[in-house]
């Protein structure tokens, strides 16, 4: 699935694409993704004006006067941007038509995606972000926030970082590897974390999706960025996939073990 640097990378490559354009023509080529999508969702997008595109945790927000399309890529979906002329694509299940020479494509195989239309913003209106957690980039997400909400938290830290009412958008591979980078323990339990632990955390969070954004994303399975090309970050994975390689530091192999049925990579040299 995703995780929030794929989900930025996607919004930051659309944006000069889409910003002021008008859609002139939406084509629907399904009636079901992870949920039903609305009878009238093409008619009630026509001729409408996109003035901004944003990111709230890993659903894309793409909206106008008046209008909030949300795009949520569940595991396997895609936002591609391309020619008019560009042939439709087997999974292809929803394109915009741009007032300008491009189309903006969602392909999705396993379509457990997720597009709606409201008149409200999806932020304050729809129940899907109701209990959505502080932003990891953002300056609220802290060690201060981190210290007093891990108290009393008796799960593994990782388990407690991929939880969304927490904090969005940091999933397996940017859990495991912020991990590496505070000398933390995927498996330690959250209320042990010391002040000094949540400091190093919250930077160590911080530094790794801004450089993994910064590269495109994490090519794992099925991500692309919107113009087709593989995002990079997985070039400098420090432990995640890297079962019984030398670790970078210290030399000794990478573990891997299991935490809430997910796998999870460390070295148990340099985290503790």
């Amino acid at each position: 699935m995703p995780e929030l640097p794929e989900v930025e990378t996607i919004v930051n490559g659309v944006k000069p694409y889409l910003i002021n354009k008008k859609i002139i023509k939406c084509n629907v080529f399904t009636k079901k993704l992870r949920w039903n999508l609305q009878n009238d969702l093409a008619k009630k997008l026509i001729n409408k004006k996109i003035n901004k595109i944003e990111r709230r945790a890993k659903y894309i927000i793409i909206s106008g006067e008046n209008f909030f399309l949300t795009i949520h890529l569940g595991m396997t979906g895609t936002l591609r941007v391309s020619n008019k002329k560009e042939k439709k694509e087997k999974h292809d299940h929803f394109i915009l038509q741009l007032s300008s020479k491009y189309i903006l494509k969602y392909n999705d195989p396993r379509k457990f995606g997720m597009i709606f239309f409201s008149e409200e913003s999806p932020i304050s209106s729809n129940k899907l972000f109701n209990n959505l957690g502080l932003e990891p980039l953002s300056k609220k997400f802290n060690a201060e926030y981190l210290y007093k909400i891990s108290r009393n938290r008796n799960v593994a830290i990782k388990s407690f970082l991929m939880n969304s009412n927490i904090v969005v958008g940091i999933g397996n591979i940017y859990a495991s590897e912020s991990l590496f980078l505070a000398e933390i323990k995927p498996n330690k339990i959250s209320k042990k974390l010391t002040k000094a632990n949540c400091f190093a955390l919250t930077n160590s969070i911080k530094k790794v999706l801004k450089n993994a954004i910064k590269k495109g994303g994490s090519t794992i399975n099925d991500y692309i960025t919107v113009d087709g090309k593989k995002g990079y970050f997985q070039y400098d994975f420090k432990v995640y996939g890297r079962t019984s390689l030398p670790c970078h530091i210290c030399r000794n192999k990478i573990l891997q073990i299991k935490i809430n049925q997910r796998s999870s990579f460390y070295c148990k040299t340099c985290q503790k």
